[in-house]
């Protein structure tokens, strides 16, 4: 059964309250480092880009299914979320999934391994 993505399209509230309206544009990967998975959204009209460490995406995949897609927007939109609803700043020091938010966020979401 394919995966339908929660978090293609969102919202989400700072601490402020307000509700930000969040959409999934479009994926990539950067060629240089690790090989990151980079993921796109609109925030409130605003560009964000989440990225997923291509060797936390390795290591975690190693011995288990690959993820889809559709599983990896979701991570790194949930990743997102977290960050909006904290209140931090945007940028790509808070928006890389590393290893070990790669396994509690897939967790979080009951993603079967």
């Amino acid at each position: 059964m394919a995966h339908e993505p929660l978090y293609e399209r969102f919202e989400a509230a700072g601490p402020d309250g307000i509700r930000q309206a969040v959409e999934f544009k479009r994926s990539g990967f950067l060629a240089l480092g690790d090989h990151p998975e980079l993921y796109f959204f609109s925030v409130a009209g605003e560009e964000a880009v989440v990225g997923i460490s291509g060797d936390a995406l390795r290591r975690f995949q190693r011995g288990r299914r690959y993820l889809s897609r559709e599983e990896k927007i979701d991570l790194t939109g949930l990743l997102l979320k977290q960050a909006i609803e904290a209140g931090k700043e945007l940028v790509s020091e808070n928006l890389i999934i590393r290893d070990e938010e790669l396994a509690g966020l897939a967790g979080a979401l009951g993603l079967p391994l």
